[in-house]
C-alpha cells in the first residue's frame, strides 16, 4: 500500500500538538500496530469506523468520514455549543489524500480524488453509550429518567431552532452530571448529549411538523435499537414499548410548552427562571409566577404610589418574596422532604396551597399558615416540631417586612 503524504489538519490550536503526532497517513483501523494507544471503550452501534485514542494531554473519539461531512459536523458542534447545547467538544477534522481513482469511461479513463477524512472530538468520559445502558433491564422509574434526560435535550434543541435530523438513541450518550439548583445546590442529575452532528440543520426557529419528524424518528429508532441488541446477542426486555413512547411524547409536549413560556417570561420580566428560581417542569407554574409578580407589581404600586414596570416588580417580589422563602426551606431542610422537586416548585405548590385555604376560610391565611398546612399534610407529624420552626421563621420574616412584601 502507498502512503500518502498529504494529510492536512484542520484542528483547534489546543489540540494541535497532540493530533499531528498520531500517523494520519494510514486507516485507523491499523493505528494499534503503529503503536498509538487506543482505548478500549464500550461504544455504541455506528454505521462509520470509530476508534478511541490517548495521546499526550487528551483522550479523542475519531471517526472516519467523508470530507463534506467532516467539515458540517465539526461546525454544527461549534454551534450548537455556543448556543449552550450539550453535545461533543470538536477538535476538527484531518484530511488524508489518497492516490487518485482511476474511473473508466465511454471516453476513456479519468481520476477523481479520494480524500478520507476524520471528524475528531473530545472523549466525553464517564458516559453510558447506548449498546450498555439500554441493554439492562432497569425499573420503569429509571428508564424514565433516561427519557426526561432525552426529552430536555430534544426541547434545548426544537426551542434554539435546531434540528436533529438522525434523532436515535444511537446517536445520544448520557452521564450523570452534577449541577447547582437554585436554593437547593449540587444535584446529580442524567444528562443527555446529542453526539452525531451530520445531520443537523439549524432554522430561526422550527415549524411544528419539524419537531414531530424528529421526535417520531426518535421514537422509531428505539425499536431498530432493540433489533440491533437481539441481532447481538444482548438479552433483555424490550426496549420500545408503547408505554415508553407514550411517555416520551407528553413530557416532551409539556416541557417544551413550559420552555416556550419561560422563554416570554424572560422577555417580560428579564428573569431568566433557570438561573434564578429554578427549572420547573409545567408550564402552568410560569402563568403562575406572572400572576404573582402581576399581584406584587399592584401592591408595591399602593405603596410607593407610582406605578411600577414589570421588570421592576419581578426583582423587587423575587428579592421581598421569592428568595427569601426558598432560603428558609434551604436553611431549614425542607427540600429534603421533598426529593427531586426544586424550591421554584415547592413555592407554587405552597402558594397554590394558600389560594385554596384563603378561598375556604373566606381571608387571606398568608404564607406561614399555608407553608404549616401543606407541610403537616405531605411530610408527615413525625417532622411536627420542623414543622413549627419553619412556619415561625416565615411569619417572622414577613411580619417584619410587612411594608415591602405583599405575601
Amino acid at each position: 500500500m502507498k502512503h500518502s503524504q498529504h494529510i492536512q489538519l484542520h484542528v483547534d490550536s489546543i489540540f494541535f500538538d497532540e493530533l499531528r503526532q498520531l500517523p494520519w497517513h494510514i486507516p485507523i483501523t491499523e493505528w494499534n500496530a503503529y503503536g498509538v494507544q487506543t482505548l478500549d471503550i464500550k461504544r455504541g452501534i455506528s454505521r462509520h469506523v470509530v476508534i478511541f485514542v490517548k495521546t499526550g494531554r487528551f483522550s479523542f473519539a475519531i471517526k472516519e468520514i467523508s470530507e463534506e461531512i467532516s467539515k458540517k459536523e465539526i461546525d454544527n458542534y461549534e454551534r450548537l455549543l455556543l448556543m449552550g447545547i450539550h453535545t461533543l467538544i470538536p477538535a476538527g477534522y484531518v484530511v488524508r489524500e489518497e492516490e487518485p481513482v482511476a474511473v473508466r469511461t465511454p471516453i476513456g479513463v479519468h481520476y477523481e480524488e479520494n480524500r478520507i477524512s476524520h471528524t475528531v472530538t473530545l472523549l466525553v468520559e464517564k458516559v453510558l453509550p447506548d449498546s450498555l445502558l439500554y441493554s439492562r433491564n432497569f425499573r420503569k422509574e429509571n428508564r424514565q429518567k433516561i427519557w426526561d434526560a432525552i426529552v430536555r435535550l430534544f426541547v434545548q434543541l426544537h426551542s434554539n431552532g435546531v434540528y436533529w435530523g438522525d434523532a436515535s438513541l444511537a446517536n445520544t450518550l448520557v452521564r450523570f452530571e452534577k449541577q447547582e439548583v437554585p436554593f437547593v445546590g449540587k444535584r446529580t442529575t442524567l444528562m443527555a448529549y446529542l453526539s452525531d452532528a451530520e445531520t443537523v440543520e439549524i432554522h430561526s426557529e422550527l415549524s411544528q411538523s419539524m419537531r414531530e419528524a424528529d421526535v417520531n424518528f426518535f421514537l422509531e429508532s428505539m425499536d431498530w435499537i432493540n433489533e440491533d441488541l437481539n441481532a447481538s446477542g444482548i438479552l433483555r426486555d424490550k426496549l420500545a414499548t408503547e408505554e415508553d413512547k407514550q411517555y416520551i411524547l407528553e413530557s416532551y409536549t409539556m416541557l417544551y410548552n413550559t420552555e416556550r413560556k419561560k422563554k416570554a417570561f424572560e422577555r417580560l420580566t428579564s428573569l431568566s427562571i433557570d438561573k434564578f428560581l429554578g427549572s420547573v417542569p409545567n408550564p402552568s407554574y410560569v402563568d403562575l409566577f406572572i400572576k404573582h409578580i402581576e399581584e406584587h407589581r399592584w401592591y408595591m404600586g399602593e405603596r410607593l404610589t407610582r406605578p411600577l414596570s414589570l421588570p421592576e416588580a419581578a426583582r423587587n417580589w423575587y428579592e421581598t418574596v421569592f428568595a427569601p422563602v426558598c432560603e428558609i426551606f434551604r436553611r431549614k431542610g425542607v427540600i429534603n422532604f421533598f426529593p427531586g422537586k426544586t424550591a421554584a416548585e415547592l413555592y407554587i405548590e405552597i402558594m397554590t396551597h394558600k389560594y385554596y385555604l384563603s378561598e375556604k376560610q373566606g381571608y387571606d391565611v398568608g404564607m406561614a399558615a399555608a407553608a404549616k398546612d401543606y407541610l403537616a399534610r405531605f411530610v408527615g407529624a413525625e417532622y411536627k416540631s420542623a414543622i413549627k420552626q419553619i412556619t415561625k421563621k416565615i411569619s417572622t420574616y414577613f411580619g417584619s417586612h410587612k411594608k415591602t412584601s405583599s405575601v
